[in-house]
């Protein structure tokens, strides 16, 4: 006997945009698009690219502050970590992460928590947090010091990259000056 199994998936990146795009404002539609597309006629944009255009796309907190539910839905910590790097100058929409912040994951908490620019906030909130971020809150620098330099890390590693390339050139289709940076010298 021959059972048929059908799974849906749905590519991160899609998922992702569908939720944005779900929002139905002009922002929202349009970084849904790129997300998922790029530009037309353009590479697939990657973290770096996307975070760009986030901050040219949603100009003001209540377009962001609207995304807060979807990331958080989500549940993509590369998006919840680097809408927070994105928003780290941005007070209402810190304090709207902050009154959402039992529902992220932990290791999203205790980057908040860590945040210098969140702490009127996430004072305010830490009733709602994670056992492990009120313990990063409650060390003090100590804590959050290492803290602050896992989320930089993360979020230089996912915004290093624009757009993606192939994984593969073609050295004969190389310009001039690529190839004579790329030539080994042998010899003396």
């Amino acid at each position: 006997m021959t059972t048929s199994t059908t799974t849906s998936f749905a590519a991160p990146r899609e998922s992702l945009a569908a939720r944005i795009s779900s929002l139905g404002t002009s922002p929202a539609k349009a970084l849904a698009s790129f997300i998922t597309s790029g530009d037309k006629g353009g590479n697939l944009p990657c973290w770096g690219a996307i975070v760009q255009r986030f901050d040219a796309t949603f100009a003001n907190d209540a377009d962001r502050i609207a995304l807060v539910d979807q990331l958080i839905a989500e549940g993509d910590r590369r998006a919840l970590y680097v809408f927070l790097n994105a928003n780290r100058t941005r007070p209402k929409v810190l304090e709207a992460l902050c009154a959402k912040a039992k529902a992220m994951p932990e290791s999203v908490q205790r980057a908040l928590v860590a945040m210098p620019e969140a702490a009127t906030s996430v004072a305010a909130h830490l009733d709602v947090l994670d056992p492990a971020a009120r313990e990063v809150w409650s060390g003090g620098e100590d804590a959050k010091v290492p803290e602050r330099e896992l989320l930089a890390s993360r979020v230089g590693e996912l915004t290093s990259f624009a757009y993606f390339v192939a994984d593969h050139l073609d050295p004969t289709k190389e310009a001039a000056s690529v190839k004579a940076t790329a030539t080994v010298k042998r010899g003396g």
